[in-house]
């Protein structure tokens, strides 16, 4: 009985921490962009945020950003701006981030990574692009994604 009952323990466990390597596996996604236009540029917030690091890892623009809160649940976009006319030759993409940090008065320093899907900015014919990543009261960067 006692042999029955470690044996079930140890299946329980096994288990248990397989679902949740699984579970984080399908957590860890790489969500799409939003894009803005002079319609909706001022839709999403522009809460103060620091740019820490920003890379491409495959097709996603991978960020680690810091802001200050602590209290609230603040929350992070990637907007690619579209231009206000479609003639050629058209700019490189422009992407913004957005911050909200719905009202979190909190003054703890938060760093945090998070990922977007840059994939939808692929031309055809091409191995790469260059795009433009800014945030409100930084410099803009200029980076390389290759695919």
């Amino acid at each position: 009985m006692k042999k029955s009952v470690s044996i079930f323990f140890a299946l329980f466990l096994a288990i248990g921490f397989s679902c949740t390597t699984q579970e984080e596996i399908l957590t860890d996604s790489c969500p799409k962009y939003v894009e803005l236009n002079y319609s909706n540029y001022t839709s999403l917030p522009t809460d103060p945020i620091v740019v820490k690091e920003a890379k491409v890892s495959g097709d996603c623009l991978v960020l680690n950003l810091q802001y200050g809160g602590g209290c609230k649940e603040h929350q992070v976009d990637l907007a690619l701006i579209q231009p206000e006319c479609g003639t050629p030759p058209l700019p490189p993409p422009t992407f913004e981030i957005r911050h909200n940090a719905n009202g979190d008065a909190c003054k703890a320093l938060i760093t945090k990574e998070y990922s977007f899907d840059i994939s939808g900015i692929k031309e055809s014919g091409k191995h790469e692009v260059e795009f433009t990543l800014s945030a409100k009261g930084q410099e803009s960067k200029t980076l390389t994604y290759k695919y």
